[in-house]
């Protein structure tokens, strides 16, 4: 009995020892971003705090060993909850097409490799609806006071949903979900009263996780704004495959270190800069109006998220101090 029990001490050790830093990644979807086909997103969370994968970077090969999609490497590690964006070469996958081939995880700025699975799926979501969030927020300025009309319509021009926010003192933004179908939509919005000033901007995300894809539109006071936008409407084409801008190996926005400082230094003038603790915690908010921006001093070590506003783009960079 003591031999058999020693066994199964040994089988219960080499079993543990044979666990991998790739098994702790959890993956929570792989697919199309939701407003193009350019875009593929990985949603993954990593379970051991003792390995983030320095510098990583996801692949997706197909069969024949050709890249189908590529990351551009921006982040120091993977965190619990990692956002990874893919950007898709034209022409070389059918959005529609059932997807077989690897996904590799590099680390090293593509220099080592982790990890590889093999996936078998659709990048397009299951037909249905998914969740969409409209959103009104004041990036940067003055305050933004008064009420708004806003409109969510579908392509024929109805209205599936409408109403007035007020933006105070105190709420400098506002958010509407909804549950739609893959088409096109058009999200409206109107001043009900005088300009106050501020950054008012319109913005359309799929979900709120710190560095999904999203849209935003600059307000202005002076007529009426409409965004119009796809949601996942490439999935239901199936003749036409996917054939957008080639990748592109430059990140918008790069982080600097400065002796004990680091910097963030942006293509373009960063209106607003969102700092996170790895629990979402919000640690605080900037507005440097600049293509420069030093982080806070006395931050304590960890994983920071840092959410950056430019004109067009929202971008999330993980930052390990």
């Amino acid at each position: 009995m003591k031999h058999l029990f020693a066994f199964f001490l040994f089988l219960i050790s080499t079993l543990a020892n044979a666990q991998t830093a790739c098994d702790s990644l959890e993956f929570v979807s792989i697919q199309y971003s939701s407003f193009t086909d350019s875009v593929i997103v990985v949603k993954v969370m990593n379970h051991n705090t003792n390995e983030i994968f320095d510098y990583p970077g996801f692949v997706l090969l197909d069969d024949n060993g050709d890249t189908v999609a590529l990351e551009t490497v921006n982040y120091f590690g993977i965190g619990q909850q990692s956002v990874h964006l893919l950007n898709v070469r034209p022409g070389v996958h059918d959005s529609n097409s059932t997807f077989n081939g690897t996904l590799r995880l590099y680390s090293g700025f593509f220099q080592n490799l982790e990890c590889e699975w093999s996936p078998d799926q659709s990048f397009c979501p299951n037909a249905g609806c998914d969740s969409l969030i409209i959103g009104f927020q004041n990036w940067g300025g003055a305050l933004v006071l008064g009420d708004f009309a806003w409109s969510l319509l579908d392509s024929t021009n109805s209205i599936i949903d409408s109403g007035v926010l007020t933006m105070t003192a105190n709420e400098q933004y506002w958010f509407k979900g909804f549950c739609l179908p893959h088409a096109r939509y058009s999200y409206t919005l109107y001043a009900l009263g005088q300009p106050s000033g501020g950054g008012p901007t319109m913005t359309v995300a799929a979900d709120s996780w710190y560095g999904s894809p999203s849209i935003s539109q600059p307000f202005n006071w002076s007529s009426g704004n409409v965004l119009n936008f796809q949601f996942y409407d490439f999935c239901n084409d199936t003749e036409v495959p996917n054939g957008l801008q080639d990748v592109s190996n430059e990140s918008p926005v790069k982080v600097i270190r400065n002796g004990e400082s680091l910097q963030l230094r942006a293509t373009d003038a960063m209106q607003m800069v969102e700092v996170f603790a790895a629990n979402g915690s919000l640690v605080g908010i900037f507005n440097p109006n600049s293509d420069r921006f030093t982080l806070p001093t006395g931050l304590q070590p960890g994983l920071y998220i840092v959410r950056v506003y430019s004109k067009d783009t929202v971008l999330s960079i993980k930052i390990l101090l």
